[in-house]
């Protein structure tokens, strides 16, 4: 009877200690990117946009029989000085941006916009 009594205290004091602590603010941002770190929507949309003409080169090249494994670390390399980024902070602005999945896709129509008219320009397709 006592340890009940006992118990019933201790559940109530727990629950009083969690009830009444500071609340925390969440940072908007994760941990390792900072605003000036955080790269554009507009211009992370062109960064993927780039990204996937890389990828499917590659994937092409693989596809193909040609021999391309050095070559994602040169395509690479040239977005990131394009953009004047880091492969950390594209990793970092990467993992940001999909944390908020309805963002990221409303991004990725305009991707899919971008790649459509970049489509128009390549000889013999339309």
């Amino acid at each position: 009877m006592i340890f009940t009594f006992r118990l019933r205290i201790a559940i109530l004091f727990c629950t009083l200690l969690i009830a009444c602590r500071e609340k925390m603010d969440i940072p908007a941002l994760p941990a390792g990117i900072t605003t000036d770190s955080l790269i554009s929507p507009d211009n992370m949309i062109l960064i993927l946009a780039d990204v996937h003409v890389i990828e499917a080169a590659l994937l092409l090249e693989r596809n193909t029989g040609i021999d391309s494994k050095d070559k994602p670390e040169y395509y690479y390399r040239g977005i990131f000085e394009k953009y004047h980024i880091s492969p950390a902070r594209y990793e970092q602005n990467l993992t940001f941006y999909r944390q908020n999945p309805e963002n990221y896709s409303k991004m990725y129509e305009q991707v899919i916009v971008i790649l459509q008219n970049r489509k128009k320009y390549i000889p013999g397709k339309k």
